[in-house]
C-alpha cells in the first residue's frame, strides 16, 4: 500500500495525516459534526489493515457497535493528523479511540472512541477474539507506549 494511505507509529499512537478537504467543510467555513466520524473510519481502517495484513473492503472483520466524539476545537481547511489506538479489550469486542489534532500536534480538536464487534460475514454472528488477534491488539494500545 502507498505510504500516503498509511500511518505511522509516534508516541504511542497511530497518527495519519490528512488534509481536511473542501467538501468536508458546511457553509460557516469549519468541518461538520459528522465528519469527524468519517476521519475516524480512515485512521481504523488504516490501523486495521496494519494488524491483519489485508487491504481488501471484505477483509474488515468487525461491526461498529457503539461511536462517540468530543469536539473541542472546529477544524478548518488545513492540516490534521488523525491519531488512533486500541483501547479496552474484551471477549468479541474492542475499542479504537481517537484524538484529532491541528497545528502540527498542538492542538486536539476532537477525541473519540468507537467500539467495535468482531463479526463473521458468513455466519452473520459476532466472533471472539482469539489469542494472536488479542496479541495483535494490545500491541496496537495504549499498554504499548
Amino acid at each position: 500500500m502507498s505510504s500516503e494511505f498509511r500511518g505511522e507509529w509516534r508516541d504511542g499512537w497511530y497518527v495519519v495525516p490528512h488534509h481536511v478537504l473542501f467538501r468536508d467543510l458546511d457553509p460557516f467555513g469549519h468541518v461538520n459534526n459528522a465528519v469527524f466520524l468519517t476521519y475516524f473510519e480512515w485512521a481504523r481502517t488504516l490501523l486495521w489493515f496494519d494488524i491483519n495484513g489485508k487491504r481488501g473492503a471484505t477483509d474488515i472483520g468487525f461491526i461498529m457497535a457503539h461511536a462517540e466524539c468530543d469536539y473541542l476545537e472546529p477544524l478548518y481547511f488545513e492540516p490534521i493528523d488523525i491519531c488512533t489506538r486500541v483501547g479496552e479489550i474484551r471477549n468479541s469486542s474492542f475499542d479504537f479511540v481517537y484524538e484529532i489534532r491541528k497545528n502540527d500536534g498542538a492542538e486536539i480538536a476532537a477525541t473519540g472512541r468507537v467500539t467495535v464487534v468482531l463479526y463473521d460475514w458468513a455466519r452473520h454472528s459476532k466472533k471472539t477474539i482469539d489469542e494472536e488477534l488479542r496479541r495483535k491488539l494490545i500491541a496496537c494500545s495504549a499498554e504499548k507506549s
